[in-house]
């Protein structure tokens, strides 16, 4: 439920104890409880947003949440439900604005565009089977379909778009640059088996991994492949590049750094089990959650280790950076802690109410931060004060 203490001290139990021995050890279990209660460990403070309280503004109540991430512009936030629906809320309020059922299930985060948005779905033949899958651009303001592009495969990866094409992984094993304007295929690079990984794209080249193992680097206009790394394990999470290297982790449980432009190693650091979130960059630190419950701070010239903070679950989603500070909200808790970046220190603990669960990554912006939980979402607000009534909305 909380975190778990940096260090923990072997105990012997040699005798039995009094009543009074009994009573001074309830005590102090209850006062490290009180502590841990606490948002913020003695001595760390930080100048972060997320450091500053959060409250609950609203929350949207469904049995339908799916493991998706939530997606949220200026004024609304965008919901993929397990059922193949995507409701459209209002940021500030939690009010419905409309609601789209592209039919199928959706298999990645709704992506946002300047005006559209855009679904992506996997179609089922009557017997429950896959039936191919399909893309969608739908009318921010309205909800109603712009264009549909019917696929082969289902798109399998979060979809990343800039200002004219939409970049993806498909369960047919290539990575696709289309057209958003009608999700026609630019370039296709064929790899070597499903492409779950989210890309990273920028002006030089686009990252992606898949579950083939291999980071590969492509030319944004043609595809072309300008190198390839090859890992152990599965890659999922986006890379971050700095002006010299790329850093990802891998299912085979490490940290990597390849050079940018060669993709030839620096180094790699072990972790205690698989990688699936995506790192992140601050200062001369690279920050990688792990499967074995512990958040890590490496260093991003030698991947030599500064602090390591663990947890009671697993953490698959990217820690969100704001400040000197970042939070982390490990999968079926029922919390998010923020930690600073430069000793993992807590100044921050927000939890849910009894009997929720986080069940997606989180999204934060500005002051306002989603969470999908299994009861629903949840929005709170940081801040100093917040006098808005808490409302409750049902769907």
């Amino acid at each position: 439920m909380f975190l778990v203490p940096l260090i923990a001290n072997a105990q012997s139990n040699p005798k039995p104890q009094t009543k009074q021995q009994r009573k001074a050890e309830a005590k102090q279990r209850a006062g490290r409880a009180a502590e841990r209660e606490e948002a913020a460990e003695a001595g760390a403070t930080s100048t972060s947003r997320l450091a500053l309280p959060f409250k609950r503004g609203w929350q949207y109540l469904t049995n339908d949440t799916s493991t998706l991430a939530p997606s949220m512009d200026d004024t609304r936030i965008y919901l993929a439900l397990a059922g193949g629906r995507v409701v459209c809320l209002d940021r500030d309020s939690g009010s419905l604005r409309w609601t789209a059922d592209p039919g199928g299930i959706i298999s990645a985060p709704v992506a946002i565009g300047e005006s559209s948005v855009y679904i992506a779905t996997l179609k089922l033949a009557d017997d429950g089977s896959e039936a191919g899958g399909s893309l969608r651009a739908v009318d921010k303001a309205t909800g109603l379909t712009v264009w549909v592009k019917d696929q082969a495969r289902p798109l399998a990866s979060p979809l990343e778009l800039t200002a004219n094409r939409i970049y993806a992984g498909s369960a047919d094993g290539s990575f696709y640059a289309l057209d958003a304007r009608n999700g026609d295929v630019v370039w296709k690079v064929e790899t070597q088996d499903v492409v779950r990984g989210r890309a990273l794209v920028t002006d030089r080249a686009i990252y992606f991994g898949g579950d083939d193992g291999a980071l590969r680097a492509v030319e944004p206009d043609h595809g072309q492949i300008i190198w390839r790394y090859q890992a152990a394990g599965k890659l999922l999470g986006r890379p971050a590049v700095d002006e010299h290297a790329v850093y990802f982790g891998g299912g085979d449980g490490y940290v990597y750094s390849v050079d940018s432009l060669t993709g030839k190693l620096r180094w790699r650091s072990r972790t205690g089990a698989a990688i699936e979130a995506s790192p992140v960059l601050v200062g001369e630190r690279v920050l990688a959650a792990s499967f074995d419950n512990f958040v890590y701070a490496l260093s991003r010239s030698t991947g030599d280790r500064i602090w390591k903070r663990r947890f009671e679950n697993r953490i698959t989603s990217a820690l969100i950076v704001e400040g000197d500070a970042s939070l982390v909200a490990p999968l079926r808790g029922d919390y998010v802690a923020v930690l600073l970046n430069s000793d993992g220190r807590r100044v921050n603990l927000y939890k849910l109410e009894k009997d929720s669960e986080i069940v997606a990554d989180p999204v934060f912006s500005g002051d306002t931060l989603v969470l999908v939980t299994s009861n629903g979402l949840v929005v709170a607000k940081a801040g100093r004060s917040v006098n808005n009534p808490t409302s409750t909305l049902k769907k």
